[in-house]
């Protein structure tokens, strides 16, 4: 524990020396800059039952910079709430509940690119 003690006493002294010369400081993580967003995201409404075309990562918000909750396997059945961007393939994001598999309940965020589009039969 001794060890510790140098790095408490240099940091404190960090902050001192901060705090005197009327500098701000704020402690974040990666972790809260890149939080859960939920479906409050999403631009575009969707409300489809489909699958995911391959492995994919299961995120926190609708990009590469947002955690992974889990993994999906291919051909996990979803249903897609919502989109961040355009339904059409490219640079969005699909807001999904996990229909089948291990992570089965959870929502989360695909990149748009992974996900089936329904056919339409009509």
């Amino acid at each position: 524990m001794r060890l510790h003690a140098p790095v408490r006493l240099a940091a404190s002294g960090l902050l001192a020396v901060s705090v005197a010369a009327g500098m701000t400081v704020t402690a974040t993580s990666a972790a809260s800059a890149a939080s859960s967003v939920g479906k409050k995201a999403c631009t575009e409404s969707v409300g489809l039952a489909t699958t995911v075309s391959t492995t994919v990562k299961l995120r926190t918000g609708p990009g590469t910079k947002y955690l992974a909750k889990g993994q999906l396997a291919k051909n996990a059945r979803v249903y897609w709430s919502c989109n961040r961007g355009s339904t059409g393939i490219g640079k969005s994001w699909g807001y999904f509940v996990v229909k089948s598999g291990p992570n089965k309940g959870k929502s989360g965020w695909v990149y748009r690119t992974y996900i089936y589009p329904p056919m339409n039969l009509g």
